[in-house]
C-alpha cells in the first residue's frame, strides 16, 4: 500500500533528530495516486510547517488515512486532521495547544508585543478553524483546548471527535525522541523520552524557532546581544548560538558591513551534501533566519514558500531583492517522509483491474489481473482480506462476501470493489456525447452559491494619439448573469444474488445504464432549461429582462422558414450585425452549430452535404460552415444556429470542481439485499448570453 511516513521533528531538526518538511511530503505525494496511509509519530516542530503539511495532505485526490503512532503535538496534531480517518494506536497521545514565543522582535516596545501578539492570534486561530472544523465545536471552544494543553490518549480523542477510530489490538510504539519539556504540561512519559536526545538547546531558542523568527544580528559563533535577552529567559541563553546571517543588510553588532556577503548576492549558491561542516542543525537556524528576512522585507506571506524550497537566507534574499537571478540548486538533505509499496498495492491493483477486465468481457489480460481472473467475486474478496482461498460452494460465497464488506479495517475489497464500479460508470458516461455540450460553454463551479457569470464586451474603440502623447484611457463593458449548481443523486442496490453468482455481466449492465443515463440526463436538464419561457424562447437574461431568443435583439427570425439557403442567410445576416455589450462595435458573430429536432433533421443533412453545383446558383455556400446537430428535445419545425461557444457562447454547464461527471459511493455494506450504492452529480447550466444564438420557429 502507499503510506508516508512522518517520524520525528515538524520542519526542521533541532537536536540532530529525524525531521520532514512540507516540501517532502509535497514530493511523497506526487508519487501517489489513490489512497495513501501517513503514519505520525512527532512531538511536534514549526507551526507554520505544520499547516503546509496539512494543506498538502487535504489537497491529496485520494483518501488520506492518518495513524498515529507514539505521539501527535502540536503542529504535529494539526497535521493528522488532514486525514479522512485518524487512528489512534495503541498507547498513542494527541496533544493541541497554542503556538507561543519567547520574546518581540525590536527593543521588546508595546508595538512589538502587540505585533507579535497579533501574529500569534493570527496562526491560533488559524489551527483552531482546523479543529473545530474536525472535531465538530466551535473556534472558542477550540482556542479553550489549545490554551489548556491538552493531552488525549485514544479513546479520549475519539470521544472529543479529533479521531474516527482506537487500534488497541497493535503493538505500543514509543514517543519519537523530542524535547518534551518544552511544554509546560507533558506528563511524566513524555519528559523521559527527552533524555536521549544527543544535544542540548534551550527551551525558549526551539519555541522560538517553531512560532517566530528571531531578529538576530552578527556572525556564526556570536552570542545573541543582550538587548534581545528578556528576564525571563536571561538564564537559558548564555549559550545560545548566533544565527549564520547571509543578508547583507542585516549587520553585525557592531554596525560594520560585510564586503563578502554583498558581493556573493548575485553569485549562484550550491548546497552541496559533501560540505562536512555543515551541520543538521543549522538547517533550523536557516529557517529562523529565512522567515526574519521575509518579515524585514514586508514579505512575509513568502517565507513559507522560501522554507519549503530549502532556500538558503542568501538565496531568499537574492529573490526577495530580485538580485542572484540564477537558478539555485537545493538541499534536499534529511528526509523522513518515505513511500513504501507491498503486495498490498499489487494485490489490489490486481483485483481491481480483473473485475474491469471481466465487467468488460475482455479475453487477454496481463500484469496483476492476470492472477485473479480465474477468481469469482467471492474469492477475490477472500484475497482482499489477504486470504487466497478456495471458497465452499453452498453458502460459502455469501459468507465470504459478507465478512469482506463488514470488515473494512482488515479487507479491501469494499474500496477495490467500489473503485472498480466507479471506473466502469466514467467509461459508460464518458461513452455517451450529450448534444448540449456541442452549444454550451464549460465554466465548473467553486461551491453551491448561485455564481456569477462575467460576459464580457468588446474593447473600447481606439481613439488618434494626439500631438502631446497623451493616450486616453476607455473602459471594457461587461455583464453578469448568475447560475448555480444543483446536486443530484440516486441511490440503487446490487443484490446478493449477482454478489453470489458471480454475475459481474449483470452488474455491468447496471453500471453502463446509470452511466448512458446521467449523460441523458444532464441532456435533458440543459435542453429543460434552454427551451424554458414562452414559446420555449428560452430563460431570462438579467442583461436585457427579455428572453434568449426574441426579435427585439434579433435572435428570433421575424418570418418562419425551412431549413434552406435563403433562411439560413437570414440568420447569418442576424449574427454578422451583433454588437458587443457596449454597443460601439461589430461583433462579426460567426455561426459554427445549426441544430434542430428529429423534424428537420433530413433538411438539415441534406442542405450542408457537399454536392458539386453543376451551376453557380445552385451553389450552397454553406457547406462546411456549419456543423448539424439534433435533439429530440427540439419539438416541431424549430431550428437553431449558434456561434462556436468557446468564442461566444450563449449558455453554460458546469460541475463542482474536481468532481466532474457522476461518482458512485458505498451507502450501505453488505446484507440480506446486498450492497446500496448511491450516485451522485453535482451539476448545473444556465444561459449568459444572447450575441450568440439564433432561432427560426421553422416551416
Amino acid at each position: 500500500m502507499n503510506e508516508i511516513l512522518l517520524y520525528g521533528t515538524v520542519g526542521s531538526s533541532f537536536w540532530d533528530e529525524e525531521y520532514f518538511t512540507a516540501r517532502q511530503v509535497r514530493e511523497a505525494l506526487a508519487g501517489i495516486s489513490g489512497p495513501v496511509t501517513v503514519r505520525i509519530n512527532s512531538g511536534g516542530g514549526i507551526a507554520t510547517e505544520g499547516q503546509a503539511i496539512y494543506t498538502a495532505l487535504r489537497a491529496h485526490a485520494g483518501p488520506v488515512s492518518i495513524v498515529i503512532e507514539g505521539i501527535a503535538a502540536s503542529a504535529a496534531s494539526l497535521v493528522a486532521m488532514a486525514g479522512d480517518s485518524i487512528t489512534m494506536s495503541l498507547g498513542s497521545v494527541m496533544m493541541i495547544h497554542d503556538p507561543a514565543m519567547m520574546w518581540t522582535d525590536g527593543r521588546g516596545t508595546e508595538d512589538d508585543h502587540l505585533h507579535a501578539a497579533k501574529g500569534l492570534g493570527v496562526l491560533a486561530n488559524a489551527y483552531a478553524g482546523i479543529y473545530a472544523k474536525r472535531a465538530g465545536i466551535s473556534i472558542d471552544a477550540a482556542r479553550a483546548i489549545m490554551k489548556d494543553e491538552t493531552y488525549f490518549d485514544g479513546h479520549a480523542a475519539l470521544e472529543a471527535g479529533f479521531a474516527t477510530a482506537v487500534d488497541d489490538d497493535g503493538d505500543e510504539i514509543d514517543p519519537v525522541a523530542f524535547d518534551y519539556r518544552l511544554y509546560r504540561r507533558a506528563p511524566e512519559r513524555l519528559r523521559a523520552a527527552s533524555a536521549g536526545l544527543t544535544r542540548a538547546r534551550s527551551r525558549s531558542q526551539v519555541l522560538a524557532m517553531m512560532a517566530r523568527p528571531l531578529n538576530i544580528s552578527g556572525r556564526k559563533g556570536h552570542t545573541m546581544p543582550k538587548s534581545q535577552v528578556t528576564a525571563a529567559t536571561a538564564a537559558d541563553e548564555e549559550d545560545v548560538d548566533a544565527l549564520e546571517e547571509e543578508d547583507p543588510e542585516m549587520r553585525a553588532e557592531d554596525g560594520q558591513d560585510d564586503p563578502d556577503a554583498r558581493a556573493e548576492d548575485d553569485q549562484e549558491i550550491e548546497a552541496s551534501d559533501d560540505d562536512e561542516d555543515d551541520e543538521p542543525s543549522a538547517s533550523a537556524s536557516q529557517i529562523v533566519a529565512v522567515v526574519n528576512m521575509c518579515a524585514m522585507h514586508g514579505a512575509p506571506d513568502r517565507a513559507a514558500d522560501f522554507v519549503n524550497r530549502g532556500l538558503t537566507p542568501k538565496q531568499a534574499y537574492a529573490e526577495l531583492t530580485s538580485k542572484g537571478g540564477k537558478k539555485v540548486k537545493i538541499d534536499g538533505r534529511g528526509p523522513s517522509a518515505r513511500i513504501m509499496r507491498d503486495e498490498r498495492d499489487t494485490r489490489r491493483a490486481g483485483i481491481e483491474g480483473a473485475i474491469i477486465a471481466r465487467m468488460n468481457r475482455d479475453r487477454e489480460v496481463g500484469g496483476p489481473a492476470r492472477d485473479y481472473m480465474s477468481m469469482t467475486l467471492a474469492e477475490m474478496a477472500m484475497a482482499g482480506m489477504g486470504r487466497r482461498e478456495r471458497v465452499a460452494r453452498g453458502g460459502g460465497e455469501q459468507r465470504a462476501i459478507e465478512m469482506a464488506f463488514s470488515s473494512h479495517t482488515t479487507s479491501d475489497f469494499p474500496a477495490v470493489f467500489e473503485n472498480a464500479l466507479n471506473k466502469r460508470l466514467a467509461n459508460a458516461y464518458a461513452a455517451a456525447q450529450p448534444v448540449y455540450r456541442a452549444i454550451a460553454e464549460r465554466i465548473d463551479f467553486t461551491d453551491f452559491r448561485p455564481h456569477p457569470i462575467a460576459q464580457v464586451g468588446d474593447w473600447p474603440t481606439l481613439l488618434p494619439v494626439e500631438e502631446s502623447g497623451e493616450i486616453k484611457y476607455g473602459t471594457v463593458s461587461d455583464k453578469k448573469e448568475s447560475v448555480a449548481l444543483v446536486a443530484y443523486a440516486r441511490a440503487f442496490r446490487i443484490t446478493r444474488q449477482m454478489m453470489v453468482n458471480d454475475d459481474l455481466g449483470a452488474i455491468d449492465r447496471i453500471i453502463n445504464t446509470r452511466g448512458r443515463a446521467i449523460a441523458a440526463f444532464e441532456d435533458a436538464t440543459f435542453f429543460s432549461m434552454m427551451l424554458s419561457g414562452s414559446n420555449s424562447d428560452g430563460p431570462t437574461l438579467q442583461e436585457t429582462t427579455r428572453q434568449v431568443f426574441n426579435a427585439t435583439d434579433g435572435t428570433k427570425a421575424g418570418t418562419a422558414s425551412a431549413v434552406n439557403p435563403a433562411g439560413i442567410a437570414k440568420g447569418y445576416e442576424a449574427m454578422r450585425n451583433r454588437k458587443g455589450v457596449s454597443g460601439e462595435s461589430f461583433l462579426a458573430v460567426e455561426p459554427r452549430i445549426l441544430l434542430t429536432g428529429p423534424a428537420k433533421e433530413f433538411e438539415a443533412m441534406q442542405l450542408l452535404a457537399p454536392i458539386q453545383a453543376a451551376q453557380a446558383s445552385n451553389v450552397n455556400p454553406y457547406v462546411g460552415k456549419l456543423t448539424p446537430a439534433t435533439t429530440p428535445y427540439v419539438a416541431g419545425n424549430a431550428w437553431y444556429m449558434f456561434a462556436d461557444p468557446a468564442e461566444v457562447p450563449v449558455f453554460m454547464y458546469g460541475y463542482l470542481q474536481g468532481e466532474e461527471g457522476p461518482r458512485l459511493r458505498t451507502d450501505e455494506p453488505f446484507g440480506q439485499q446486498g450492497v446500496a450504492y448511491s450516485v451522485e452529480l453535482d451539476f448545473g447550466c444556465g444561459a449568459t448570453d444572447f450575441r450568440g444564438g439564433y432561432k427560426n420557429a421553422g416551416a
